[in-house]
């Protein structure tokens, strides 16, 4: 699942940021000594001299030898903290910063999970991709990946040897199962294509109350637009209360996450406190607090409802975290993905370097939620439907919350001792996963 970043601190090198002049710290001078040697040794010294100094459990780096490992990326599996850190990673320079800046992905395109019957389907086609561009849906039942079963492919772990290499042109074919169809084959290929992150954004109604209603599947610089666009439109349609849809967002960059946070609130109190980003003990300096920004297009909204999921990591859960304080906000769905921590991104050599380096906590202090947050209202994703579709299992759930004030009987067990039994056991009974890594982790897409 993915990260998400705030602003630069001071003295560092931080995705597209130059670092501050004038300022540098025994480290920093080592690393400077070691910027322009790309060997591997030199990559290697470069993140274990990194990951002691920034990483946020960084006095539980073990000391080995960093010259031995025949990659940074090797290198990094061995200095993470197991025990919590399933997220830093390294990646290409080129394409995190397309992803990030640009909203431009290599990729086919989709979003897979299992279903209850352990069935592998898609769960998200993203518009304009190759998969969409072949005619796939949200629902199609992938059977066999390359000749190969799914069976077989989990068995074996094979996912990251038929997804392929991150270089375009690379093809996979499917062996698809469409209700209604006979199995058909497809054959599709990586290639680059733009991220729409605001899907579907609308009015829709909720008994006698108006809502707005988008899905949001990642926070990128241009996310920021399209955020503006819909709430502008949110604003003039007069609407009471918000549908965030977040189940497949895995977070992104924290200033975007913020300015939905301003954008779907304003509090009375200039200057309130929306969240505090703090560091290990050896870059206090770097602490910060954040306000909400002022911003006109904001909607008066009285609640919020945001539908989760497994998928729903990072700057969503920033998010939802933040939000708390200061208004009634109601998850449906699934339990989140649990990442109250954050990365900023180290460039070395044609690479950017993503260690865990801060958590972030709201105005009353809140943030540990490493286990994810449970929902209020326990909704499936329901696989067979087009998401944004009111009879989707989620958003149907929601809707329910916003014209009557709970979850409906399905949703709810009517003892709170009851659901909390309920909740534990979807957590220690998950549905399987498929296991992400590097940034397929952080996006939730291939």
């Amino acid at each position: 699942m993915a990260s998400w970043r705030t602003a630069l601190p001071p003295c560092l090198l931080v995705l597209t940021a130059a670092a501050a002049a004038g300022c540098s710290t025994s480290v920093e001078a080592d690393q400077a000594q070691a910027a322009d040697d790309c060997s591997t040794v030199g990559q290697n010294r470069f993140l274990f001299e990194l990951m002691k100094d920034v990483y946020l459990w960084h006095d539980l780096v073990p000391d080995v030898a960093y010259e031995d490992y025949p990659s940074p990326e090797a290198l990094l599996q061995d200095l993470v903290h197991e025990e919590r850190d399933r997220w830093s990673y390294i990646m290409s320079k080129s394409d995190q910063e397309a992803y990030y800046d640009e909203a431009r992905m290599l990729g086919f395109g989709f979003r897979w999970m299992f279903d209850e019957e352990d069935s592998v389907r898609f769960a998200m086609i993203y518009p304009g991709s190759p998969v969409s561009e072949a005619g796939l849906r949200r629902g199609d039942k992938v059977l066999e990946i390359n000749g190969l079963t799914i069976d077989q492919i989990a068995k074996d772990d094979l996912w990251e040897e038929v997804s392929g290499p991150d270089e375009e042109g690379y093809e996979m074919t499917l062996t698809i199962e469409r209700a209604g169809a006979e199995v058909f084959t497809s054959a599709v290929r990586k290639a680059w294509f733009t991220l729409t992150s605001v899907l579907s954004p609308r009015v829709v109604q909720a008994g006698s109350r108006k809502a707005g209603y988008f899905m949001l599947t990642s926070f990128v610089e241009p996310t920021r637009a399209e955020l503006d666009s819909a709430f502008a439109m949110f604003r003039e349609e007069e609407i009471d209360d918000l549908i965030l849809d977040l189940r497949y967002n895995g977070g992104g960059r924290l200033d975007v996450e913020r300015h939905l946070a301003s954008l779907i609130h304003q509090p009375e109190q200039v200057g309130a406190l929306l969240d505090l980003t703090t560091h290990n003990e050896r870059h206090r300096e770097w602490d910060k607090r954040t306000v909400f920004e002022e911003l006109d297009q904001v909607p008066a909204v009285s609640r919020l409802v945001v539908i989760t999921s497994g998928g729903t990591a990072s700057a969503s859960e920033v998010l939802i975290n933040s939000l708390r304080p200061y208004l009634d906000v109601t998850l449906v769905g699934s339990t989140t993905h649990g990442k109250p921590v954050g990365m900023y991104g180290w460039h070395h050599c044609d690479k950017t370097i993503n260690p865990i380096a801060f958590r972030v906590v709201n105005a009353d202090g809140e943030g540990d939620y490493f286990d994810g947050m449970a929902p209020d209202c326990v909704a499936e994703d329901a696989l067979g439907v087009e998401l944004g579709d009111a009879s989707e299992a989620s958003l149907a759930e929601a809707l329910h919350v916003l014209e009557h004030g709970a979850c409906s009987a399905s949703a709810a067990p009517a003892g709170a001792g009851e659901r909390r039994a309920v909740l534990s056991e979807r957590r220690a009974a998950p549905r399987r996963e498929i296991p992400w890594r590097g940034f397929r982790r952080e996006v939730g897409a291939l």
